[in-house]
């Protein structure tokens, strides 16, 4: 069972996903960073492409997105009739986002428009009803025949995994439930300006809350009153364990700057000594296996097999909270015995087989490197952590200012009446251009003082107290140095 903690009253949100006492996952939605696949937009035809039989879509984006004909309903029907007997240029037309724009390439588009809910996918244009193939062929025919009786002409479904031992009602409650959003998208067509996004498939909460399936949930929390009745509108399979907790934070385990501090570090020792190195290039993820202070007691072999085994645990647990992707390369220790390299595949299966996102163990090369990969959804959290101009190991600038949003957050609600920071010039800059001073002042009761300091590397909470004993301390201050923020 897990339990999804969700703070979303600071400018970048955060998840965490907990299960058996342990942080599985954290996932951070940052503004200006967000996936946009599966974004519904309004946009309008803006030239077709009669050679490639496409359609490029202003969507209010920087780029134009690509519509190709088969991505359209009413081609799936007759292939035959050609892009622009199909729409015309200057139309207006609802679509999604299936591919995000990469280089200098615009987004891929879909008019055939999906509406994920957690045990069913809705089809406003699908005209079929297909099931999970993970599903039995009784619960799948079961679930198919009963969602086909209630849906109504174009309708169409995907009938999810998490479906199989869910009530039909509820079932039903949820293909309903999908309808209606779809209506109320329908509807706001005829209010709002072109182009514009209809629907945000936000990270945070749409996408973690549909990642487990229900009967593995046991709680979600969320700081924010609103955005915990928004999920269980949406969610309504999972309305009853949706709780609202103020302070996020305090019940965690860890604080989210230690966690982010652990997804980031290259080196991780685990309880029994072994090392492992992680690195990330542009083409791949490598990571490296030492046994350091691990001792065994068997020999040698036996040692280095162990010390493995225990590895592979560890890089299974590492990948899936730093959220690597794409190719790994693993140089475990060198064992000469072919029954170790199975027993390490066993091992690196089982450990991925609870996590939501796909993985592939191809096993060992001939150079006794472990090979894998894991489906690529976002970005990695070193890369979108740390500073990439700068060689050592450290937070960017722009994680630094959600991290200083997060602690001026953390002193509501306490006897801090004031405080006074010491910040660094180029931060202080970020800080003001990323975060909006307004919101964080409607929820932070404290006065609060900022003092560029150029010998400091990021910020510091120089002092924090009663409004007498910081301005007593502002008054020793230049007034050119320092600066109230509110």
């Amino acid at each position: 069972m897990v339990s999804i903690y969700i703070q979303s009253q600071t400018t970048e949100r955060v998840a965490i996903i907990e299960e058996e006492k342990q942080i599985k996952e954290l996932v951070i939605d940052r503004p200006g960073v967000r996936n946009q696949v599966g974004n519904i937009y309004f946009g309008k035809v803006n030239s077709i492409e009669k050679g490639l039989q496409a359609a490029f879509i202003d969507i209010g984006n920087e780029k134009l997105g690509f519509l190709q004909k088969k991505e359209i309903p009413s081609a799936r029907d007759d292939s035959n009739p050609p892009i622009e007997s199909l729409i015309t240029e200057g139309q207006t037309i609802v679509v999604q986002i299936i591919k995000d724009a990469y280089g200098e390439k615009g987004p891929r588009l879909t008019a055939n428009i999906t509406i994920p809910g957690i045990d069913i996918i809705y089809l406003p244009f699908g005209n079929y009803v297909a099931a999970s193939r993970k599903l039995s062929d009784d619960d799948r025919g079961r679930l198919s025949t009963y969602v086909s009786r209630i849906k109504i002409l174009q309708e169409g479904a995907i009938i999810r995994t998490s479906a199989k031992n869910r009530p039909e009602k509820e079932v039903e409650q949820e293909f309903i439930s999908l309808r209606t959003r779809w209506q109320e998208l329908e509807k706001q067509n005829k209010s709002k300006k072109v182009p514009c996004c209809l629907l945000e498939d936000k990270t945070v909460p749409d996408r973690i809350v549909r990642k487990f399936p229900p009967s593995l949930i046991k709680t979600i929390y969320i700081d924010d009153l609103s955005l915990a009745n928004y999920v269980r509108k949406t969610y309504p399979n999972v309305k009853e364990k949706v709780k609202w907790l103020n302070d996020i934070e305090k019940q965690l385990p860890y604080s989210i700057y230690r966690l982010m501090e652990e997804v980031v570090a290259p080196k991780v020792v685990t309880s029994k000594g072994v090392e492992i190195i992680i690195e990330q290039t542009e083409a791949m993820t490598i990571i490296d296996v030492n046994t350091a202070t691990f001792a065994g007691r068997s020999n040698k072999e036996q040692t280095l097999a162990k010390a493995n085994i225990h590895a592979a645990v560890e890089i299974a647990k590492q990948v899936r909270l730093r959220n690597l992707s794409g190719i790994i390369i693993i140089d475990f220790i060198s064992m000469k015995m072919e029954s170790h390299r199975k027993n390490i595949i066993a091992t690196l299966k089982k450990a991925f087989a609870n996590d939501p996102i796909r993985s592939e163990i191809y096993g060992f090369t001939k150079l006794g490197l472990l090979e894998m990969t894991r489906k690529r959804e976002l970005d990695t959290l070193p890369n979108l952590l740390l500073d990439k101009d700068q060689s050592k190991q450290k937070f960017s600038r722009i994680t630094e200012a959600y991290l200083l949003e997060r602690e001026l957050l953390s002193y509501r609600g306490s006897n801090v009446e004031a405080m006074l920071i010491e910040i660094n010039p180029k931060l202080y800059q970020v800080f003001f251009q990323s975060i909006s001073i307004k919101n964080v002042k409607e929820k932070v009761g404290q006065e609060v003082y900022m003092v560029k300091a150029k010998g400091i590397e990021s910020y510091r909470v120089k002092l924090a107290g009663s409004i007498a004993l910081i301005n007593e301390q502002v008054s020793r201050i230049s007034s050119d140095a320092i600066d109230k923020v509110f």
